[in-house]
């Protein structure tokens, strides 16, 4: 009888490591190097697969779901599945295990939230796309992030690292908002709880780490939410750019001088006008701040192992269960 297959997609995300890995386990690879998979290429390349590791940025619904009868495990190589596979769950219905890899890009995130700080805290962006034309753009002046105040919106594995960079590493004020308080953060970190409003009102920095919208969920950030922050406070966002109402934000740079960072863009007329004030009022880059050889190899091979583990008919291992979105 022929070794169950699992079907891992995506161009880069997953080494060959991990599908070797994979073999190991006494499973058949079918490997498809594509990122952007239709739905009806996806059916397609799931036919008669056990499991499966979404390293690709198709969009996994119900029906791919409904068209696989012998799908029994599929792992999200990364964070926040929900956003990203809709149907998940569909899939939960029909008795297919769904997990992804909390924690795996942890680190990766939260470097990246800072290099986006540092970034818009100084005229960067311009300059260095004019690096090979000298004098060709005025320098201004920048700001420091020492003794400034960073409000952070959601404290999951990403807020409270990015929370410690940026208080014992930069020296900020920290001050965060949370669905429930984190005591045991507060006191290991010297960081403070505080309402939303309250944050929005007295923060330099504002920061989005909470879970990526749901479906039909008003954005985090709109009007009234621009009206409390501070003139020239700076907002960054590597969470979705759903979370942020785009023309309430162009409202904002406009009247109230901010400033933004978005790891990811979204479309339409008023990210457009956003883009065009410039990288140093709105910078937009391409979905990156998960994109790191380490935590692409850890996320891998987390999901890897929970999948081989799940069609094993054993439970995966503590850290690789990740299971419930958060």
């Amino acid at each position: 009888m022929p070794n169950p297959e699992i079907l891992i997609t995506g161009t880069d995300l997953v080494p060959d490591r991990t599908v070797e890995y994979v073999a190991s386990r006494g499973f058949t690879p079918r490997r498809v190097r594509r990122d952007d998979l239709t739905e009806g290429e996806l059916i397609a390349a799931l036919e008669g697969a056990a499991g499966y590791l979404i390293g690709g940025n198709e969009t996994p619904t119900d029906k791919v779901f409904e068209s696989s009868a012998r799908l029994r495990a599929v792992a999200f190589v990364g964070t926040d599945f929900r956003l990203y596979v809709p149907g998940w769950r569909r899939a939960r219905s029909l008795g297919v295990s769904v997990v992804s890899t909390p924690g795996a890009n942890t680190r990766s995130v939260a470097e990246f939230t800072l290099l986006l700080m540092l970034t818009q805290s100084r005229a960067f962006a311009s300059v260095a796309a004019s690096a090979d034309r000298p004098g060709s753009v005025r320098v201004q002046t920048g700001r420091t992030l020492a003794g400034k105040r960073l409000g952070i919106i959601g404290l999951g594995r990403i807020g409270k690292t990015v929370a410690r960079i940026a208080r014992h590493g930069l020296g900020m004020d920290v001050w965060y908002t949370a669905p429930r308080r984190a005591a045991d953060a507060e006191a290991e970190l010297g960081i403070r709880h505080s309402t939303k409003s309250r944050l929005l009102r007295c923060s330099d920095v504002v920061s989005l780490h909470r879970p990526g919208p749901a479906p039909g969920e008003q954005p985090e950030l709109a009007a009234r939410e621009f009206t409390l922050m501070r003139p020239g406070a700076l907002l960054v966002n590597t969470v979705h750019p759903d979370l942020v109402d785009p023309s309430a934000l162009l409202s904002a740079v406009a009247d109230k001088g901010l400033r933004c960072a978005f790891d990811g863009s979204g479309s339409g007329p008023r990210w457009e006008a956003l883009t065009a004030l410039g990288p140093d009022r709105f910078l937009a880059v391409p979905t990156m701040a998960y994109n790191t050889t380490d935590a692409n190899e850890t996320a891998s091979m987390t999901a890897a192992r929970a999948v081989c583990d799940l069609l094993d008919g054993r439970s995966p291992a503590e850290g690789e269960r990740a299971g419930e979105p958060e």
